[in-house]
């Protein structure tokens, strides 16, 4: 997952560190939707910040899931 972070770092010309932190930020934000579907997808965490390479892991899986 690191690999995944330094990747999109270096597409988008800025740090780790900002990338990191642009994560926690969405991952905050996504945590705290009233949207249902985000709600749903949040639960499984039972009120637990993940860490960004965490949730990569996680929709990484899923949507090789629903690509099968």
């Amino acid at each position: 997952m690191k690999n995944i972070i330094k990747q999109t770092a270096k597409a988008h010309g800025v740090s780790e560190k900002d990338v990191r932190r642009e994560l926690k930020e969405l991952i905050k934000e996504g945590m705290t939707s009233n949207d249902p579907d985000a709600v749903l997808f949040w639960s499984q965490f039972e009120g637990k910040e993940p860490s960004p390479e965490m949730l990569i892991s996680i929709l990484a899986s899923s949507t090789a899931e629903r690509i099968r």
